[in-house]
């Protein structure tokens, strides 16, 4: 509609224009006027008003064109702003329809418990940042244990420089104030009693004094008495110092080799974090203040293998997310478990390759030399 005024305007100055140009053009000078037989001053006065009204209407006529082309430029940019407006609520609205189907998708997920916090792996992390043991808390360690059965089998123990009667008796003494210790029938010859609790009670004295005299039982249990300085001057007693070197140490392979596993039984882990996961499962054995690591080793793995009717009914409603971090621990366990078996596998190598040393012994002779 404006383009189509504008272009009226334009059509009705244009005849105006063109007469005022014809005017300028055509005005007679005088000596035109004067070669036509006319009376200049007459012609000029004739002309002057048309003059005059010619400029007005000019002037007008033009405005007129200015004034249509200011408004046309204004509708424009009156368009183009509401364009603009219109673009940018349209962007405005296209926003808040990503945000808001965005927060429904979360919503959505949020309900459905994919982000939930695995109940399982809660518990880890109670395991992982549980203050450790005080610095001045006396805990009997399974590498004392193994020392004092070393001694013995060094002969170090003043029983052993009597011998005789002296070291029996010492003997029998010990076993009747021992062998119940823990709870066993002979506390100096069965091991079971290692075994019947998943972590040694290494607090009880009893217990402390039975296990090296099993270990000594087990390897050594009447070394020879000690050799003498005197001895060692003579051909025979350095002789019998090289062979009973040999003996010390196939037997100290023994002894670290139950040491190891004495180690895994023994009490050095806060059991707090351990007893709520074991109570999401049927593991019935005791557990006290200190745990062994095998212990919390079997309690990990009874939360997995043996899940109460509660932990089962979780277990099936647990999102992708928590079944890959369960499906983490029983690796993480499987790792600790495979290098455990490394370790002692390490261990059983060298009593192998001493029981083989002591199979071949005396199977050779020295040459006597003329």
């Amino acid at each position: 509609m404006t383009q189509q005024k504008t272009r009226l305007y334009l059509l009705e100055a244009l005849p105006i224009v063109c007469l005022l140009a014809s005017s300028l053009w055509w005005t007679p000078t005088s000596s035109w006027a004067q070669l036509a037989g006319c009376n200049c001053g007459t012609v000029r006065l004739m002309h002057k008003d048309t003059q005059s009204h010619m400029t007005q209407e000019t002037t007008q006529a033009a405005q007129q064109v200015i004034d249509a082309l200011r408004a046309h430029s204004q509708q424009n940019s009156r368009y183009l702003d509401r364009q603009v407006e219109a673009a940018e609520r349209i962007s405005d609205a296209a926003s808040q329809n990503d945000a808001l189907l965005a927060r429904s998708k979360a919503r959505a997920e949020a309900e459905s418990g994919k982000f939930d916090p695995n109940p399982d792996f809660c518990l880890l992390v109670d395991t992982a940042i549980e203050a450790e043991l005080p610095s001045n808390m006396d805990i009997p360690s399974a590498a004392a244990v193994a020392d004092r059965a070393a001694s013995w089998s060094r002969g170090e123990a003043e029983p052993i420089a009597v011998n005789g009667l002296t070291l029996a008796a010492f003997l029998a003494r010990e076993r009747d104030e021992i062998r119940s210790a823990g709870g066993a029938k002979d506390a100096t010859t069965e091991w079971q009693m290692t075994f019947a609790k998943p972590t040694l009670d290494l607090t009880d004295k009893r217990i402390r004094q039975a296990l090296p005299r099993l270990i000594a039982n087990t390897i050594d249990p009447f070394p020879p008495i000690p050799l003498s300085d005197d001895d060692l001057r003579t051909p025979a007693g350095l002789s019998e110092a090289v062979l009973r070197r040999a003996t010390e140490a196939r037997n100290q392979a023994a002894i670290s080799s139950i040491e190891y596993s004495l180690q895994l039984l023994s009490p050095s882990i806060p059991s707090k974090p351990y007893k709520t996961i074991a109570e999401r499962s049927r593991y019935d054995r005791e557990i006290p203040d200190l745990i062994s690591e095998q212990q919390a080793l079997a309690i990990r793995h009874s939360a997995y293998y043996m899940p109460n009717a509660e932990t089962l009914e979780i277990r099936h409603t647990k999102t992708e997310r928590a079944l890959l971090q369960d499906v983490l621990d029983l690796l993480s366990i499987q790792t600790r478990i495979a290098h455990l078996r490394l370790e002692q596998e390490s261990r059983a190598a060298i009593v192998q390759a001493a029981l083989l040393g002591l199979l071949t012994d005396g199977s050779t002779s020295n040459l006597r030399r003329p």
